[in-house]
């Protein structure tokens, strides 16, 4: 037994000689013969037997590395719940490159959908074509500085959706799953939350439907908008939806509202007030988005209340102040925005060091929803994952990808991303013109929401 583990040994060191010597002579691999392994000679591992071996030491010295051929951008339009309303444009994002491997991100961002395009197709392609797509910081440090403008959300959406396509290619590259080159798991399956996205005639019907489908926790939003706009009124509103909720979903599911930052912080203390008896999970965005200002006050005013923001800010400079200032307790970082999955770790692990959990938010296609499960699973301090069903859409676009089954997303086992999508169901699906929303106080004027 021993010898025959000890020819076992020689000859995986043989293998790792072997690859070593085909990474010096990759200029012409020919020079090397492998014979049957019938006792004439060794069979190459599985590894370099496929065509990424190269790639087993990419460098930026190296003449044969990687490189990047194309990056193109993709629209897809999603329609809202019961295929009734526009819902989302989800903009996906390709690179190809020369060794056959192809990635794919998601650069989602609604109302500028034709602007981030244009930022991905015509600016930042020409800057990353030709150079290794698995120098993912180098090339995020390029999309991020090579500009003398910077820090908005066309830009930062675009490098993000790039961003994710590169971390894709250079896991596939690899052989193995996005998280595990960020460092592995440091948690057995990803908790996620669903949303009132399937066009249920009221608020309990789709609470009931989540719980049923083995969700543990829901998000919902502060009621349908009164008209004129009096956030005084919309208070009763968003009470009477988070009772009626609490009712149909039960004593066990936690509960999210998310308020889109309409409410004043004098109607924002009485919304609070009154969701202490439901029992929340967080509060999302209650006040004006702005400034840190009023959510720091709030959360002083509640400290038995977790306040949740963050999904409109982008890179680690603009969460730098709301984090130091104390304005929440959980951050919602969106990875198609905020600069993409390395930086979501890294906006991450700033709010880990001020003890703020990260509960990304996600409202968009399959392959955003990859990238989230990737950094969910190697982040520390994450606490939950936002889920748009958006049915059939969301499913039927993937050839395969990340599976929601009770709630839980367990550790995707493909490499890179471990989602791919059918391009012709995407071009099937054409632009939609998505509505603003719109609030006038009773004098005409926009309120400050």
């Amino acid at each position: 037994m021993a010898s025959v583990r000890g020819v076992k040994v020689a000859r995986r060191a043989t293998y790792f000689v072997v690859a070593q010597v085909f990474d010096i002579l990759r200029g012409d691999p020919s020079l090397l013969v492998f014979f049957d392994d019938g006792g004439h000679g060794l069979s190459p591992p599985a590894s370099l037997q496929s065509p990424a071996w190269r790639l087993n030491s990419c460098s930026p010295h190296s003449a044969h590395s990687m490189k990047i051929t194309a990056i193109r951008s993709h629209l897809m339009g999603i329609p809202g719940p019961g295929g009734l309303a526009p819902s989302r444009n989800w903009i996906f994002v390709e690179v190809e490159t020369d060794a056959g491997i192809t990635g794919i991100g998601e650069a989602t961002t609604e109302y500028h959908e034709y602007a981030v395009t244009a930022m991905i197709d015509e600016h930042f392609a020409p800057l990353l074509v030709g150079r290794d797509p698995t120098r993912v910081h180098d090339a995020w440090q390029q999309m991020q500085r090579c500009f003398w403008w910077r820090g908005g959300v066309v830009a930062s959406s675009a490098t993000s959706g790039i961003e994710q396509a590169l971390w894709d290619v250079t896991g596939k590259a690899y052989g193995q799953p996005v998280y595990k080159l960020l460092g592995g798991a440091v948690r057995d399956h990803v908790r996620t939350y669903a949303r009132t996205d399937l066009g249920r005639s009221t608020y309990g019907e789709e609470a009931s439907s989540a719980v049923s489908e083995g969700f543990d926790a829901f998000k919902f939003g502060p009621g349908r908008h009164v008209q004129p706009f009096s956030d005084e009124k919309q208070v009763d509103v968003a009470l009477g939806a988070a009772r009626e909720i609490r009712e149909a979903a039960g004593p066990k599911c936690d509960l999210m509202i998310d308020c889109g930052g309409i409410f004043s912080t004098q109607a924002a203390h009485r919304l609070i007030t009154g969701l202490r008896e439901v029992r929340m999970l967080f509060v999302e965005e209650p006040v004006n988005m702005d400034t840190p200002r009023g959510l720091v006050e709030l959360r002083r005013a509640f400290p038995d209340m977790r306040i949740a923001a963050g999904e409109r800010l982008m890179t680690r400079w603009q969460f730098r102040d709301w984090l130091e200032q104390g304005a929440v307790d959980v951050i919602q970082a969106d990875i198609s925005h905020c600069g993409g999955i390395g930086e979501l770790l890294r906006i991450g692990s700033y709010a880990e060091v001020h003890n703020v959990t990260v509960a990304p938010h996600n409202p968009y296609g399959p392959v955003a929803m990859a990238a989230n499960v990737h950094v969910a699973l190697s982040m520390p301090n994450f606490l939950i994952l936002e889920h748009c069903r958006h049915r059939p859409w969301f499913d039927e676009v993937q050839v395969h990808g990340i599976v929601v089954k009770e709630g839980l997303v367990e550790p995707p086992d493909r490499p890179g991303l471990g989602v791919e999508l059918d391009w012709d169901y995407v071009k099937k699906h054409s632009y939609y013109h998505l509505p603003l929303r719109a609030f006038r106080s009773g004098d005409g004027s926009v309120p400050p929401v």
